[in-house]
């Protein structure tokens, strides 16, 4: 990889590593104990999960203050328009920074796999097909 990590990406790299030490020198770290590169992918894809539900989560309650907004405006409820607004103002600066803590997780966790994309994991489209018990029903009657 040419690319560089950002600061925070590199701090977090670091977290990670933390982990990463060789049981042949119990004193390196606490413990002692040595972990393998499947672990510390693990703890790289945990930081992308929660990051990104972090991130879900703040677009969420900006959405829902923004509605709040739209509602105050078309009832002319100045206060409320005035406390949607701080609300929102407030809201924002957070959302940035979840993103930048989201986008570093992406990069470690790319930086760790030797380039592989860390992606949620997708719902199942389609809903199960019902299955038919009558049979096992009947049986165990």
């Amino acid at each position: 990889m040419t690319k560089t990590l950002s600061q925070l990406a590199k701090l977090k790299l670091e977290v990670i590593n933390y982990h990463n030490h060789d049981i042949s020198n119990p004193d390196a770290k606490t413990g002692g104990t040595a972990v393998n590169d499947k672990f510390l992918v693990g703890l790289s894809r945990d930081a992308c999960y929660t990051s990104h539900n972090s991130l879900n989560f703040k677009r969420k309650q900006i959405a829902d203050a923004l509605g709040d907004y739209d509602t105050a405006v078309e009832a002319k409820n100045i206060s409320d328009i005035e406390r949607s607004q701080r609300w929102i103002d407030r809201l924002c600066p957070e959302l940035d920074e979840l993103q930048t803590r989201h986008d570093a997780d992406l990069e470690v966790y790319k930086h760790i796999t030797c380039g592989e994309t860390w992606l949620p994991n997708s719902r199942p489209t389609a809903a199960p097909k019902a299955r038919n018990f009558n049979d096992l029903r009947k049986r165990v009657a």
